[in-house]
């Protein structure tokens, strides 16, 4: 990865860039789009969440990432300039704050929307309408973890479903809004996994498979499970670890394909009852009073049968020899 730094003309104060770009090999051969990327309110270009997601992104294709201010309009404005500066960019994004700018930035040339920890709501008030206002020729794509206080996941999909454009949406199990997890430790990685999984997604992307996860396995390894079809009813908050059906290894492509290996644990655990997994609380508890009942039943059996073997004993001792 390549990475240099300058300046675009700005009034009152230059906006200070960072441009990264893949090694240049025979299988990675030059690009002209990139993504114009921001970060947060309370961000810089060297914010830990941006510098793994643009390490991740830019192994593929080329990501510019430009320092703004906390202002909203202002940081909006500042997109405009970059914009303006660059060759017709066709992919625009952001992180928190900075994804609510790409959004009002976009031109009639933008292609793809990059929103990585949207701030869907603060408190009672929902910031959706500027995203149903984005046009049905852009595809927008989601990255928020299950651990974001500002991204109710059931409240995402809800606006999605009434978006006028595609989205999709990529799920980072135990990351809040800063896309930090726990252990510490993996969260560098995560960010990574992040970034090489959006451009892959702008290379090309599946209509009809529009989910995706990435999460931490309790070997500590980051996973991506691969696009996948949705399902009827998400929850609003998922646990940080996958079934093992549904682990996977990812490679991706030049071309921006991604190929999804099927892994299996080494130590395999059988399966246990419904009784104790895969039933919501109310069978759980149905499951307990019947067992309890069994259990009951098999108690009075065999106190019934120790009190009749109690009195044989007894009756034999008290027969004369």
């Amino acid at each position: 990865m390549a990475s240099h730094s300058f300046s675009i003309p700005y009034d009152p104060k230059a906006i200070l860039c960072d441009l990264s770009t893949p090694p240049l090999t025979s299988a990675n051969p030059p690009v002209s789009s990139k993504l114009i990327f921001t970060h947060g309110a309370g961000g810089t270009l060297a914010s830990p969440a941006i510098a793994n997601f643009s390490n991740g992104f830019s192994r593929h294709m080329p990501v510019l990432c430009f320092q703004g201010n906390s202002n909203l309009g202002s940081r909006t404005k500042m997109f405009s300039a970059v914009i303006a500066n660059q060759e017709a960019p066709t992919s625009l994004g952001g992180r928190s704050m900075g994804a609510r700018a790409a959004v009002m930035a976009a031109t009639d040339q933008t292609e793809h929307l990059v929103l990585i920890s949207y701030p869907l709501h603060t408190g009672k008030q929902v910031r959706d309408q500027i995203l149903h206002d984005i046009s049905p020729l852009v595809k927008v794509i989601f990255v928020s973890g299950d651990g974001d206080s500002m991204c109710n996941l059931r409240k995402l999909d809800e606006v999605r479903s009434m978006m006028k454009c595609q989205s999709w949406r990529v799920v980072v199990g135990g990351a809040d809004h800063g896309m930090d997890v726990k252990p510490k430790k993996l969260t560098e990685a995560v960010g990574i996994m992040t970034g090489e999984v959006v451009a892959g997604w702008i290379k090309g992307n599946d209509d009809s498979r529009r989910e995706c996860r990435i999460f931490c396995d309790e070997d500590g390894e980051v996973k991506w499970t691969g696009w996948e079809r949705a399902e009827k009813e998400t929850a609003a908050k998922e646990g940080s670890t996958m079934p093992e059906k549904t682990r996977s290894n990812y490679t991706i492509a030049p071309n921006g394909k991604m190929t999804v290996k099927s892994t299996t644990n080494s130590k395999s655990t059988p399966k246990r009852p419904r009784s104790d997994t895969n039933v919501d609380n109310g069978e759980k508890k149905s499951a307990s009073k019947r067992t309890r009942k069994i259990m009951d039943a098999v108690d009075k059996r065999y106190t019934k049968q120790d009190s009749v073997s109690g009195r044989t004993r007894a009756a034999k001792r008290a027969q004369p020899a």
